[in-house]
């Protein structure tokens, strides 16, 4: 208002210091001058809820790719199968490896959801085959008590085409034992995310099944496509591409940035799954 006389006072409906509810509230306010002459004007306050999640307590399961490895060649690929065996089960990542996609996974979903407090529990064991790991699952989830199953396993067993085992044995262990382990999971009342397999490179030291994992892939994505899981898709994340900023130089272990895309990756589907 111009022109007014001093004192001008003014008053909002809603009155200043309101409490409001979520959504949009309209908010007059009218300014009044000593000659009773008034000009008002409106607007809104929109007040949003902070984002929440359905479950806070999670277990990631699965084998060096979820413990977090990231490791180096060392001299010529290894190329006979007592070779592989020690080579998988010889290099350990630290205790609760920073670069892991669970750890990065856990700062993505405190950052998001302020309000609440998150467990997500790193249940990698670097080496392991697909049947022990599906051996392995009740007692995990038994002491763990997760609402919510990250799975992510299979790598060893495709690794093993390299010394001589039958791919399409190799495949449908891997796509049975994933579906024993859904089918396990749902049976307890715990959500299950299935992710498919991260890319190897050709050539690499430990890029030993590059050509089987696009396949195997296509089973896993079908089969969760039946059951009462969420499929993430890890290998589409990953452009189906074993490159260098994703993967590291052994050809399949990802890089601390490939790490970061496998941890984005989960927490988009579970955002969707779960946010409200």
């Amino acid at each position: 208002m111009t022109g007014g006389e001093a004192p001008v006072t003014v008053s909002c409906a809603p009155a200043a210091g309101s409490n409001f509810s979520v959504g949009t509230t309209p908010v007059t306010c009218t300014a009044r001058d000593a000659k009773q002459q008034t000009a008002a004007c409106s607007f809104s306050v929109s007040v949003t809820r902070a984002p929440r999640l359905a479950a806070t307590r999670f277990v990631a399961f699965g084998d060096s790719i979820t413990e977090g490895f990231a490791h180096t060649c060392q001299g010529t690929p290894t190329l006979s199968r007592a070779d592989f065996l020690r080579d998988v089960y010889g290099f350990r990542p630290p205790d609760n490896s920073p670069i892991s996609y669970p750890n990065k996974l856990r700062t993505l979903l405190a950052a998001r959801y302020s309000t609440q407090t998150f467990t997500v529990i790193n249940e990698g064991n670097g080496g392991e085959f697909i049947t022990a790991g599906a051996a392995d699952l009740p007692r995990v989830l038994a002491q763990d008590a997760p609402e919510v199953l990250l799975l992510q396993e299979g790598t060893n067993d495709m690794d093993g085409i390299f010394f001589g085992d039958d791919p399409e044995v190799q495949m449908t262990t891997v796509v049975t034992k994933l579906r024993e382990m859904i089918r396990y999971a749902r049976s307890r009342g715990v959500l299950v995310f299935v992710g498919t397999l991260t890319p190897q490179r050709v050539g690499a030291c430990r890029g030993y099944a590059p050509a089987y994992i696009g396949p195997v892939n296509d089973r896993i994505r079908f089969m969760v496509s039946g059951e009462d899981a969420r499929l993430v898709d890890l290998y589409g994340a990953f452009g189906g591409v074993a490159g260098a900023d994703l993967i590291g130089p052994d050809g399949l272990h990802p890089s601390e940035a490939g790490y970061q895309k496998i941890a984005d990756t989960f927490f988009d589907a579970v955002r969707q799954r779960l946010e409200n």
